[in-house]
């Protein structure tokens, strides 16, 4: 009758432990080299988690804040484009008026204020510019478009000059529309919020605001000009061709004079865009060098971990070369 003994058993134990280990070992060291990173980071700090910690949290906060660089570049960036489209529908309506002299015919006139008032309608589309679902120029209220439409400005306009007969009458009446407090524009033509939008944190202790809203002078003076210019599309001062001409040459001066304001509103917008470019540029070269680190504290050293494999695989062989004498078993079942 045949038995095992409790010594047999205590050493089988203690075979099968010490296989699991080397196996456990071997399995771990295989996936270090192929991955070239540890897998027991508490054995590999000695418990001390303080630096790495320490990256992994000035990572995630500078994450966050390219996010928001990212967020701001492409809202400013799509401001900086809405600027250059009035700037440019302005210079272009600029010219177009100055040409209108006292000899031009109905049909110049005509076709002049046509012309205007596409580059109105051009200008206040601009105006109502989204991105990503955000309007650019209405404030807090992003949700909101940021002015009327054109034809709903232009309506209102010519119930305010109502009862005017000359060109004087006229663009006083516009300009009070446009520039007045509680006058048209605020109660209807702007449609945004009086609060700004939130600036946007580029950095720590850095935030850049792009507050300038479709409420501001230059715009108003802007759109107060090419309107007064259309206008004489809607039949304002109809049979008065002096009286249309004026109001033409009046638009134009007026857009003349607003190029250096338009500019220095891009020039402010630029200087906006250059910080966030130099906040970009900076975070990534962080999160770069931080990364680099952090590769550095986390991987494995190949010749190291290739020797102790060896070494553990060494181990096996021969812990299967005393088992198998013991139980005869064979190599495909003791790996099992």
């Amino acid at each position: 009758m045949s038995y095992v003994s409790v010594g047999d058993m205590a050493q089988s134990f203690s075979f099968n432990r010490k296989s699991y280990q080397l196996k456990t070992n071997a399995n771990r060291l295989g996936n270090e080299l192929a991955s070239g990173r540890v897998s027991d980071l508490s054995k590999h700090f000695s418990g001390d988690f303080t630096v790495i910690s320490g990256i992994e949290s000035s990572l995630k906060t500078l994450e966050s804040y390219k996010v928001s660089q990212k967020e701001a570049a492409q809202f400013s960036d799509s401001m900086q484009i809405s600027l250059g489209v009035v700037q440019d529908q302005t210079t272009k309506a600029a010219s177009t008026l100055l040409l209108t002299g006292s000899a031009a015919s109905q049909t110049q006139v005509n076709n002049i204020a046509t012309d205007v008032r596409q580059s109105f309608d051009t200008v206040v589309a601009t105006l109502n510019t989204q991105i990503g679902g955000r309007s650019l120029f209405a404030g807090a209220a992003t949700d909101k478009p940021a002015v009327a439409s054109a034809s709903t400005m232009l309506a209102d306009l010519q119930v305010a000059i109502a009862g005017q007969t000359t060109a004087g009458g006229v663009a006083s009446a516009v300009d009070d529309w446009f520039n007045l407090a509680g006058g048209g524009f605020e109660t209807s033509g702007y449609l945004g919020s009086t609060s700004s939008i939130s600036a946007f944190n580029i950095a720590a202790g850095q935030q850049v605001d792009m507050s300038v809203t479709a409420a501001d002078p230059t715009f108003r003076e802007t759109l107060k000009n090419l309107a007064l210019a259309a206008l004489v599309s809607e039949g304002t001062l109809t049979g008065d061709l002096a009286g249309q001409a004026e109001l033409l040459e009046r638009a134009g001066n007026g857009l003349l004079s607003i190029g250096e304001a338009q500019t220095n509103m891009r020039a402010n917008l630029g200087t906006a865009e250059a910080r966030i470019e130099t906040a970009l540029v900076q975070t990534t070269a962080e999160i770069s060098a931080l990364e680099i680190t952090r590769t550095g504290l986390l991987e494995v050293d190949p010749y190291s971990a290739a020797s102790e494999l060896e070494q553990v695989q060494t181990q096996l062989e021969t812990l299967y070369a005393l088992t198998s004498r013991m139980s005869r078993m064979s190599l495909v079942d003791f790996l099992k």
